[in-house]
């Protein structure tokens, strides 16, 4: 069996057109490579099979040798539409992508869209690949009425697709292979109208049914698609002649826009990358381009990402502040904000589809599924060094009434054309986390920050005194002191302390601390040694009395780099022996420029 194409004609009581379908989708303001991400893990998420991770991989590559095997059995192409042209897209030049599932159930249940799947089975199949517009039977899960796949076909320019599915669902075990495209609609000779749908794979009876069994696997293998011998279900869709902005004869065009699906997966689908509370990592990402991988990021390892997940694990761990709907009483969502540093370095793949510019003042709102909806704006942190980030997360008794509100994207939550209780959840959630995070970040405490009159602008000024500060960056706990170029060489003594790193801007548990790594020359007897930090003023000098109400910079504990128990307070007794190293932890002062100063206090 090689398969053939069959279009659908119109049924004289009417039927949906397939330019229809497409529009269903709408005009989305996210880059349709991000809807393409969005709505295939989400599809991957539901589908879901087994404890093990979603393993989750898109591909981009050009067809190559495999050209010729494509057009031996996709062509002739059916009328209508820009799926005529499907020859033109199936030339050694031509892109396509596939994206990948596994560990999950497959494309199951009937394969006619008139059957009703049996007990223990889904209806899979024909929800992705037949019906459109039918409402999710998946309880919390991420999609609502299935509209979002017609960014599989808009994204290849013939319009067109191939589905390989390897299902195990219930008692079901089977391979099955179909194509499928959307043209436009058109009368063929005879002056019969068709709908400009499209199927390829085995028609029987007058119905086009995918390929099964061992024609599925000779067909997929003769294609070259990534095929499934490892045993895993899961599903593979390939998008034909898929369209990208870059100039695709430009070097590194195609490695561009794989940066930019890592990216996207990234800020999209990053609490899929947080672990649970026993350790389960939800799902596993990958890019390939050309066969070379793309590395997706740790979100902990990202700095404007790090206080998203945060509160993603305060709100899952049922810490956030709850929002409570009034009338009918239930709970609606949880909300956590989470501080963090401004200024994060430049990384390709963690800014090109970062979905805000500079340092992020967002909530991300999602529903039970953990799959970002959007970032919520809130106002900027009044202290130019600090940003924040956080989670709303609905309920699982509202979390219906967001999945009314989400466009075919899932992109957002739109209150308009919204009813009764509906209406009055999403709207009421809207203003909740407004209000919060004005409380917390808005004019009021915007107000308060301003009391360190202009010194904002000082420690800009002054940033050579404090290089950690205006960087930005963390100093890192598990660094050595071998490291360091400025560390003691053999047969040198030192007879003061010295301050190797910083001082350094470091946020643990939502608290801003100044931190600065020293080194303690060692001694032959017990010393105490003390540190001490200062506002620095204009000029350089040390400020001597601060304002009325001003929040004085104070030392608060000793912990040596090596490890060890730490030291409350501004002095440590440290005993004989060799050098040791210390973090020395001290309260951050906002809009200042911090000194540290180590001084021997005395011999014991």
């Amino acid at each position: 069996m090689s398969g053939a194409w069959w279009s659908q004609p119109f049924a004289e009581e009417g039927s949906a057109t397939a330019e229809g379908i497409i529009n269903q989708l709408g005009r989305p303001e996210l880059d349709e490579l991000t809807v393409l991400v969005r709505e295939a893990a989400q599809n991957s998420w539901d589908a879901r099979s087994g404890d093990e991770p979603v393993d989750f991989v898109v591909r981009i590559d050009r067809l190559g040798e495999r050209s010729p095997h494509w057009l031996s059995r996709l062509t002739p192409a059916p009328a209508g539409g820009a799926v005529a042209q499907l020859r033109e897209h199936l030339a050694p030049h031509s892109i396509i992508i596939t994206i990948s599932d596994r560990n999950t159930r497959g494309l199951g249940g009937p394969t006619r869209a008139g059957s009703r799947a049996p007990d223990g089975q889904r209806s899979d199949f024909v929800q992705f690949l037949r019906n459109v517009g039918e409402a999710r039977d998946n309880e919390l899960g991420g999609g609502t009425y299935g509209f979002g796949k017609g960014i599989f076909y808009r994204l290849s320019a013939a319009s067109t697709i191939m589905v390989d599915s390897y299902i195990g669902d219930g008692s079901l075990s089977e391979r099955r292979l179909m194509g499928a495209a959307l043209g436009a609609s058109f009368y063929n000779d005879e002056g019969r109208r068709f709908t400009g749908r499209h199927w390829w794979g085995d028609t029987r009876e007058g119905i086009p049914d995918p390929l099964l069994g061992e024609d599925a696997i000779a067909v997929a293998a003769d294609l070259g698609l990534p095929g499934f011998e490892d045993g895993r279900t899961g599903t593979d869709i390939v998008v034909v002649g898929a369209q990208l902005d870059d100039d695709l004869n430009e070097p590194g065009a195609l490695r561009s826009a794989g940066t930019f699906i890592a990216s996207s997966i990234l800020w999209n689908l990053w609490p899929k990358l947080v672990h649970g509370p026993t350790g389960h990592l939800p799902m596993r990402f990958s890019v390939e381009v050309e066969g070379r991988s793309i590395v997706v990021p740790d979100p902990r390892d990202v700095e404007h990402l790090r206080p998203f997940v945060e509160s993603l694990e305060m709100v899952r761990g049922n810490r956030g502040a709850t929002h409570v709907r009034r009338s009918a009483p239930f709970e609606v969502g949880q909300l956590h904000t989470s501080l963090a540093q401004a200024e994060a370095p430049f990384s390709e793949v963690v800014d090109v589809a970062k979905p805000f510019s500079g340092p992020p003042h967002h909530v991300a709102r999602m529903r039970r599924a953990e799959l970002v909806v959007d970032y919520f704006q809130g106002p900027e942190h009044a202290d130019p060094l600090f940003c924040y980030g956080g989670v709303f997360q609905s309920s699982a008794e509202s979390d219906e009434h967001f999945a009314a509100a989400e466009p075919p994207t899932h992109d957002d939550w739109v209150e308009s054309g919204l009813r009764g209780t509906t209406k009055g959840v999403v709207q009421n959630a809207r203003v909740f986390i407004r209000r919060r995070l004005d409380e917390d970040f808005g004019s009021a405490n915007r107000t308060q920050g301003q009391g360190a009159a202009g010194l904002g602008v000082l420690a800009t000024r002054l940033a050579r005194l404090t290089p950690g500060l205006s960087g930005g960056r963390a100093a890192s706990r598990d660094r050595t002191s071998s490291s360091n170029p400025g560390r003691r060489q053999a047969g040198t003594s030192y007879r003061s302390a010295r301050v190797l790193e910083g001082p350094t801007l470091q946020v643990f548990r939502d608290q801003a601390f100044v931190v600065a790594r020293v080194l303690v020359p060692g001694s032959e007897s017990t010393r105490i040694w003390t540190a001490e930090v200062a506002v620095v003023v204009d000029g350089g000098g040390k400020e001597s009395t601060g304002f009325a109400g001003a929040l004085s910079p104070a030392v608060i504990e000793w912990r040596p780099v090596a490890g060890g128990p730490s030291v409350a307070g501004h002095s440590v007794q440290i005993g004989a022996g060799g050098d040791s190293e210390w973090w020395v932890y001290a309260v951050h002062v906002p809009d200042a420029a911090i000194r540290m100063t180590i001084r021997k206090a005395a011999n014991v």
